[in-house]
C-alpha cells in the first residue's frame, strides 16, 4: 500500500496507512453498521436528511463506510449543505482507515475492508476529474483510477481505459486502453460500442508478461 498522504495540490496521490493521528469513536463495529444500515434504509425511502444524519454518526466513529457515504452526501448536497472540499477530506480518511484496517486485520472481513478502500479511491479519482473540492487534475484522477482498477474495480477499469484512449492525464495508449476495457468486460461491465478492443492486434495485452509495449 502507499504511505504518502493524498496531495491536495493535485499531485502525487497516495493513501496514509495509519490511524495514529486520529481518535477513534466509541461505537462498536456493530453499532457503526447499524447506523450505516439505517442510513441506507432512509436513503431508499427518500428520507435523505435522516440518511445523512446516520451516515454522519457513523463517520464520526471513523467507520470507513460511514466516512465514505457521508463524504458522498457532502459532495452532492444530499440532506446537507453541499461542501465538496470537506467531501474530499472524508473520502481521503475513508481510504486511509480502510487501508489501515486491511493491513492490520482489524475489519471483520478483509473483503469488506478492500471494498471500502476501492470505493474511496475511485471516488477520489472522480473528485479530481471534475474538480469537486480540489483543483481539477486529470493526471491525479487517472492515478486513482489506475489504483482502483488494480484492486479489481470494474468502473475504475473503464475510467482508466477512457483516460488511455483519449490521453486524459496519461499518454494516449490504445493498447493499455484495450487491456483495461477487456478487464471490465470480463467482469460483465463492458461498454457498448467497444468491439474494437477484441481486434487481434490487441491480443498481446492478455499475455502474462505484457508490460505495456506494442508487439513488434
Amino acid at each position: 500500500m502507499c504511505s504518502a498522504q493524498v496531495g491536495f495540490n493535485g499531485t502525487n496521490p497516495g493513501i496514509s496507512n495509519s490511524r495514529a493521528t486520529h481518535h477513534p469513536g466509541e461505537l462498536t463495529e456493530s453499532q457503526q453498521d447499524e447506523y450505516l444500515q439505517l442510513g441506507l434504509q432512509c436513503h431508499e425511502k427518500g428520507e435523505i436528511e435522516q440518511a445523512t444524519h446516520y451516515w454522519r454518526l457513523s463517520a464520526e466513529s471513523e467507520s470507513p463506510l460511514g466516512l465514505f457515504f457521508y463524504g458522498i452526501a457532502l459532495r452532492h448536497g444530499w440532506g446537507c449543505k453541499q461542501n465538496r472540499v470537506a467531501a474530499v477530506k472524508y473520502l481521503q480518511r475513508a481510504a486511509e482507515f480502510a487501508t489501515y484496517d486491511l493491513q492490520n486485520g482489524i475489519s471483520q472481513s478483509m473483503a469488506v475492508a478492500k471494498h471500502e478502500l476501492v470505493l474511496a479511491i475511485y471516488e477520489l479519482g472522480i473528485c479530481f476529474r471534475h474538480g469537486w473540492g480540489v483543483p481539477k487534475n486529470l493526471t491525479t484522477a487517472a492515478s486513482y483510477f489506475e489504483i482502483a482498477s488494480h484492486l479489481g474495480d470494474p468502473d475504475a477499469m473503464n475510467d482508466i481505459a477512457f483516460c488511455y484512449c483519449h490521453g486524459h492525464g496519461v499518454k494516449k495508449d490504445m493498447y493499455k486502453a484495450a487491456k483495461h476495457y477487456r478487464m471490465a468486460e470480463r467482469m460483465e461491465r463492458g461498454l457498448i460500442g467497444n468491439s474494437w478492443i477484441w481486434k487481434e492486434k490487441y491480443n498481446v495485452v492478455d499475455a502474462p508478461d505484457w508490460c505495456g509495449k506494442k508487439k513488434r
